[in-house]
This record gives structure tokens, C-alpha cells and sequence, in this order.
């Protein structure tokens, strides 16, 4: 029994936020299951995803993406935010459905809305820029993430950088969030590396993306391309929040990446500031 004791007053803490997360874990279930399957618009793209970010339009990089795409491509959407309790067959935040047809993860969403309103915005591209242009998405969706998801939920915890704050999000998640991360982070690759090795992966990437987006509006020129989603996303995330981490400062090494979000958001978001909660201080309302 004394050991029992031990353990409990030693583990106080670490055992509050297991039971924290699995009262919300439980609470999340349930919900699930008691979901009721809406009824939506029909021939309307329906957009789930997670609420709307402080100062982007999302939080994760990939609604951001997919959003960017939907408007790029001007097919009918709404947009559903309750992809906290409510993911996708493959366990994502991010997913559509048509007619009650679901598709989960954002390449295939985008595919999947090529196919149905008949949607190309590469088909004026040489074969050789749309190659570069998928070898540069690749990079983004599954290389650079990792090193961005690394410094928001586990370097910048332990710099003293206060996510839970600054995201509104409760701690016991963020650091829910920060175990998933490294886990899965470990079985990619990425979350192998040292901190000072994730470093320099990050910088080797986004200074490909500078050299290869160089003086040119957009990746591929003065029009942009299907890529361009990704890449806005993933940026999107560094250049409005990053809350001056040393993932920001990497970033702000090349200034052409930021004046392209820039960009991007003036070409493809007019509604920005109705899409935004302004650091938390009102609802968006779009």
C-alpha cells in the first residue's frame, strides 16, 4: 500500500493528465457515436475541418490547403467545423464529401474534385513544371510537416513557448498532441533526428522552396498551380503561427516565402480577415 502511496504522490501530475485525456477522449466517443449524419446542400463540396485559426484561416496546414484549393478551383462549398469529433475514415481533420459521398486526405480530395467538375488548373503547365511542381508538393505535405508539427508540439513546449495559450487549446491536449507527434514523427524518420538535426532539415527545405520559387509570383510563374495550395498551407502555418520560434526564425531567413503568403492570401482569400479570430478576440464569421 505504501508503495501505492509512493507512486501516486511521485506521479501526481503525470496521472491528472492521464485521466484528463481519457475523460475527453471518452467524451469524444460518445459523441461520435451519437452523431447524427447531417443533410447538406446538394452538388456542394462540404469542407470538414477544425474551427477557424487567430491569425490564418486554419490551425493545421491542410484544411488551409484544401480551403485554398476549393476557392482556386471555384466549385460550390460550405464549409463544416467539427472535425474535432467528427474525422474522416482515415482518422483525419481534414475531409470532404459530395452527395454524401465521404473522401478523406486533401490529395485525394483534390483529385476527387478534378474528377467531378471536370477541374484542371495544371493543364496549361509543361509536363516538366507539373513534374517539379508534384515533387515540391510531395516535400511539403510529407517532409517539411513533420519538422513544422515537431517545433509546434514538442521544441517550442520545451523552449517555454506557450502553444496551449496561444492555440487555445487546453494543455492536457497540447500535450497529447506533442506524444503523437513524436511517435508518429519516429516511425516517418523525421522524429528520429536530434533537434539541432531537425533544425537543419527544416532550413535545407525551406531554402529550396526560396531558391525554387525565386522572383516568380507563384511556383510556376504568374498563375498558380494545384501545388501551390500545399505550399501556402504549410507556410501559412510558420508565417502567421509560429509565435517567434526558432522555427519562425529559419523562416524569416527568406523573405520571398513571406511576401508569397502575402500573395497568396491577397489573390485567393478577399473574406481573410472574416476567416480569422484576430488572436482570439472575436468569431470569425465565415
Amino acid at each position: 500500500m505504501d508503495s501505492i502511496k509512493d507512486f501516486v504522490k511521485t506521479y501526481s501530475r503525470e496521472i491528472c493528465i492521464s485521466a484528463a485525456v481519457g475523460v475527453a477522449l471518452v467524451t469524444i466517443i460518445k459523441r461520435r457515436k451519437k452523431r447524427i449524419k447531417k443533410v447538406y446542400p446538394a452538388n456542394t463540396v462540404v469542407h470538414h475541418q477544425i474551427g477557424r485559426g487567430p491569425h490564418a484561416p486554419s490551425l493545421t496546414p491542410f484544411a488551409l490547403k484544401l480551403e485554398t484549393y476549393l476557392r482556386m478551383a471555384k466549385v460550390p462549398f460550405m464549409n463544416e467545423f467539427d472535425s474535432s469529433t467528427n474525422r474522416s475514415s482515415k482518422g483525419k481533420m481534414t475531409w470532404i464529401e459530395y452527395n454524401g459521398e465521404e473522401i478523406a486526405d486533401s490529395e485525394f480530395c483534390m483529385q476527387y474534385v478534378n474528377r467531378k467538375f471536370n477541374v484542371d488548373l495544371d493543364k496549361d503547365f509543361s509536363e516538366e513544371d507539373q513534374a517539379a511542381a508534384r515533387a515540391i508538393q510531395r516535400m511539403v505535405d510529407e517532409h517539411l510537416y513533420w519538422t513544422v508539427a515537431l517545433y509546434r508540439w514538442v521544441y517550442d513546449l520545451q523552449h517555454g513557448i506557450d502553444v496551449s495559450t496561444q492555440l487555445k487549446i487546453p494543455w492536457p491536449f497540447v500535450r497529447l498532441l506533442g506524444n503523437m507527434v513524436k511517435k508518429q514523427s519516429y516511425g516517418q524518420g523525421v522524429g528520429r533526428h536530434s533537434e539541432a538535426e531537425v533544425h537543419q532539415v527544416m532550413e535545407e527545405d525551406l531554402q529550396a522552396l526560396s531558391k525554387f520559387l525565386g522572383k516568380k509570383k507563384f511556383l510556376l510563374g504568374e498563375r498558380a498551380c494545384s501545388a501551390d495550395c500545399s505550399v501556402f498551407g504549410m507556410l501559412g502555418q510558420l508565417h502567421w503561427h509560429s509565435y517567434g520560434s526558432e522555427a519562425a526564425k529559419i523562416y524569416k531567413k527568406y523573405p520571398n516565402l513571406g511576401d508569397y503568403c502575402e500573395r497568396m492570401k491577397e489573390e485567393f482569400w478577399p473574406d481573410w480577415d472574416d476567416c480569422i479570430t484576430h488572436g482570439w478576440t472575436r468569431e470569425a464569421t465565415k
